[in-house]
């Protein structure tokens, strides 16, 4: 099963890298106990897929992420509960707003995040 999250990155957090975060999401994932599917060989990782990289020290209200989860015999899994599950798990700053289940063979994130939005704020400058 692969669950696609949606979530924020604001405050003091947005100073913490792209593979930081990706080791936040693996620590978080651990704590809220998901049967993470892992990659097979000599050092086996989880299969996750960010959509495109946030460069480091910028805010963003729409960060995206595909986990890949083990099927559990016996045990389906509630993808409106990882929400609160997830935010729980993970440090302040990093919040999951949306997750839905996506079929197996969806595009990869990078192929479906094709732009995004930038908004830009002086605080102190006038306009004369």
């Amino acid at each position: 099963m692969k669950v696609r999250l949606r979530f924020a990155k604001l405050g003091k957090v947005r100073f913490t890298s792209h593979r930081d975060v990706a080791r936040m999401w693996e620590r978080a994932l651990r704590r809220a106990e998901l049967a993470v599917a892992y990659t097979e060989g000599f050092s086996p990782r989880p299969k996750l897929s960010f959509g495109l990289a946030l460069s480091t020290g910028h805010e963003s209200m729409a960060e995206y992420l595909d986990i890949d989860l083990r099927d559990q015999p016996g045990r389906e899994i509630d993808v409106a509960s990882l929400v609160p599950r997830l935010s729980a798990a993970m440090p302040v700053g990093i919040d999951v707003t949306t997750a839905l289940r996506v079929a197996d063979f969806a595009d990869a994130l990078p192929a479906v995040v094709g732009a995004g939005t930038w908004r830009f704020e002086i605080v102190g400058e006038s306009r004369a």
